[in-house]
């Protein structure tokens, strides 16, 4: 039998910290909202030049308790998603580590729009791309991102032509989340602009 620390048994002793974190997690929850309020009302102006098929009436926001053993909230919008073709921009709050935006192109998407996205944000020494082989991490261990700018584009079609999807994302401390609104906005605003380029 495992013995119990001191500093365990303290914590299970004092409700708060599940209490601050229950309701931390409603707050998030509300904040993601308010985010996909204001992503729709931005998306309706420029709706003419991004693929039909993306459904910018509805997103998803989806929680959990267990990624990589911590709590985690998700919203995925603007989105489509099938079982070939996947665009989606995420945005996610992982408790303890970052908050998150991350573009994720997959089949007819990326063979249209790839270039594109890699061309435009290649430069930007504040986004990330997405080595991992599994499309569905989202931790920036060096396993799972790196900084975009310091791969060569022979790394960057090497990925593609094993993996079949590109991830670019941006994270922010957890702690600067209230502020970062706009620059979420903006960095999903400036992906989609390159939709008008094709």
């Amino acid at each position: 039998m495992s013995l119990f620390t001191t500093q365990e048994l303290d914590l299970a002793s004092d409700p708060t910290i599940l209490l601050i974190k229950y309701r931390m997690m409603e707050k998030v929850w509300d904040y993601l909202e308010e985010i996909h309020k204001e992503f729709r009302t931005h998306l309706k102006k420029i709706s003419t030049h991004i693929p039909k098929e993306i459904n910018l009436n509805h997103g998803k926001i989806s929680k959990g308790e267990n990624y990589k053993r911590l709590p985690y909230s998700i919203l995925d919008y603007p989105a489509y998603f099938s079982k070939e073709d996947i665009f989606a921009y995420r945005t996610m709050f992982y408790w303890g580590n970052f908050f998150s935006s991350t573009f994720h192109l997959q089949g007819d998407y990326l063979n249209k729009f790839g270039d594109l996205f890699i061309d435009h944000f290649k430069s930007d020494e504040s986004t990330y791309f997405c080595i991992n082989r599994k499309p569905w991490d989202y931790h920036y261990e060096k396993s799972n991102y790196v900084k975009f700018h310091t791969l060569s584009l022979t790394e960057i079609s090497d990925h593609i032509d094993e993996t079949g999807f590109i991830k670019i994302s941006k994270k922010f401390p957890v702690e600067e989340m209230p502020e970062r609104k706009e620059d979420v906005l903006s960095f999903l605003l400036e992906g989609l602009e390159l939709f008008k380029t094709n």
